[in-house]
């Protein structure tokens, strides 16, 4: 089987770093589908951006720091680039942050955007699902079951 490559969206990432119930858990889970090879992880690299500036408050610089270094052990990073920031805003998206992970997931060949946000996402030409929807189509189409492992595993 080939894992499914999977963009995550900031909110995702966010959960993950911030360990944010009750959505920890599903984004635990992908980290492990990943270290398993059931899935290869992405990130827009916007996003490490983005979620610096937004928990630059709760966690400690140099912590977030290192924990964001550390996500790039398990997720791939793909750019956006001045021509795609152009395109977003010329375009009818009312998010440009969406547009930007829509295009990233696009030119990687995502098989998904896994956000909490679905409907921000109804313009891109990669489906985006929640997580939980995911796994259930991972259970369901390949017989693969990831259990809670959110107490386990820390970001």
């Amino acid at each position: 089987m080939k894992p499914a490559r999977l963009l995550l969206d900031t909110n995702i990432l966010i959960d993950y770093l911030a360990q944010r119930q009750p959505f920890f858990g599903d984004a635990a889970k992908l980290r492990v589908a990943a270290d398993f090879g059931d899935v290869e992880l992405w990130l827009c690299a916007q996003s490490i951006a983005d979620v610096e500036y937004i928990l630059r408050k709760a966690i400690p610089l140099e912590r977030l720091r290192a924990m964001l270094k550390g996500v790039t052990g398990f997720c791939s990073v793909a750019a956006v680039n001045g021509e795609d920031m152009v395109a977003g805003l010329d375009s009818e998206w009312p998010d440009l942050e969406d547009f930007c992970i829509a295009r990233a997931a696009e030119r990687i060949q995502a098989d998904r955007i896994i956000t909490r946000d679905a409907e921000g996402f109804r313009r891109s030409p990669v489906p985006a699902t929640d997580a939980a929807t995911f796994f259930e189509a991972l259970k369901a189409d390949c017989g693969i079951e990831y259990e809670d492992v959110s107490n386990l595993l820390r970001a």
